[in-house]
């Protein structure tokens, strides 16, 4: 169900075409080439981690927390893999393996993949292509004027499948919306409240998507590692990460009650809790959970509709953007990522 308006849409066409604070988390790439395979298994940076049965072997770098996992048929010799997946988390590197609570725009981004792939395991550009990319992390950075705790409470559903409190981690929600994509809503003040020296604001909230499947993924434009140089393809993740926004439903826990009659204040009470949306998902009737979103958002306007404030603030923020500012880096790129250092979880 789409809320977005025509001015909406225009606006993010025109967003869409610029540099954007699309932020990439997470990414695994899997190569079948053979020469960049002996290469990286062979290279004196890398140790045996663990193996996974007869089948499967794990290194690691041994100064930058690259991972690689490396897969070989039932009959290859040892050491003789058939593919090799590379595990890199890039807006961690840019912050010397500290945080995600900054910008980090797709020119960072650019910077460190070459600084990765190049400079360190020494991939040459013209073979970028061969680095299939099937994970992938994305998301955004806000700052909402409203309380995070209730903020991430108050997101119950992506679509009909319920968002759910990470079981270890109580800082952010997760779904799984299908087999192959995650949808995260994260605290990222809260998570990082203890390293103010990483100066991220107490209110800020992460919007984030994870795809698991590399056909899904091509539908946003990236087969390889090569596509992540093109700059169209972050216009098109910043329109994937606003468009699932629409999918969200987010009640407003506390709704400010100031001027609505009796009847008004009761739905507004009502329709903020987890129960209420459970009896319209129940409704044997297809269209009743759909229509009642929309009767919500509208009885809410803007004064209680918290989605469309953060459906604003996406959008400002990559207004803010275009303006020519800039991130924020809280430690030199080049220190990297540093290997067995302990971190926040994403």
């Amino acid at each position: 169900m789409s809320l977005l308006t025509e001015t909406d849409c225009d606006q993010f066409s025109f967003m869409c075409s610029q540099f954007q604070n699309i932020m990439l988390d997470f990414l695994k790439f899997r190569t079948f080439c053979q020469k960049i395979i002996n290469a990286l298994v062979s290279s004196a940076d890398f140790e045996t981690l663990r193996s996974k049965g007869n089948h499967t072997t794990t290194y690691q770098h041994k100064k930058y927390n690259i991972k690689l996992e490396c897969r070989k048929s039932k009959n290859t010799i040892e050491n003789e893999f058939i593919f090799v997946d590379i595990f890199i988390t890039p807006h961690y590197y840019f912050n010397g393996n500290k945080h995600n609570g900054n910008d980090f725009t797709p020119e960072d981004c650019k910077q460190v993949l070459t600084e990765i792939f190049f400079s360190i395991l020494e991939i040459e550009p013209s073979e970028f292509v061969k680095l299939q990319l099937i994970n992938l992390e994305y998301g955004i950075n806000i700052n909402p004027e409203v309380s995070i705790r209730n903020l991430i409470e108050g997101i119950l559903y992506y679509k009909k499948t319920p968002f759910v409190f990470s079981s270890s981690i109580k800082t952010y929600k997760i779904t799984n919306a299908t087999s192959y994509k995650q949808i995260k809503a994260y605290d990222k003040g809260i998570q990082f409240i203890d390293y103010p020296q990483y100066g991220i604001q107490r209110n800020t909230f992460r919007f984030e998507i994870r795809s698991k499947q590399a056909k899904n993924i091509r539908k946003l434009g990236i087969c390889s590692l090569d596509d992540l140089f093109r700059d169209e393809v972050y216009g098109t993740l910043g329109e994937s990460l606003l468009s699932e926004w629409e999918n969200i439903l987010l009640v407003n826990l506390e709704p400010d009650l100031t001027g609505l009659n009796s009847n008004e204040a009761k739905y507004m009470n009502e329709a903020s809790t987890v129960e209420f949306w459970i009896t319209k998902l129940q409704n044997p009737y297809r269209n009743t959970y759909a229509r009642e979103i929309k009767k919500y958002y509208h009885k809410s306007q803007n004064r209680n509709n918290l989605h469309h404030q953060l459906r604003v603030q996406i959008l400002d923020k990559i207004f803010h953007l275009l303006s020519g500012a800039n991130s924020i880096q809280g430690m030199p790129m080049k220190s990297g990522f540093k290997k067995n250092e302990k971190i926040p979880s994403d």
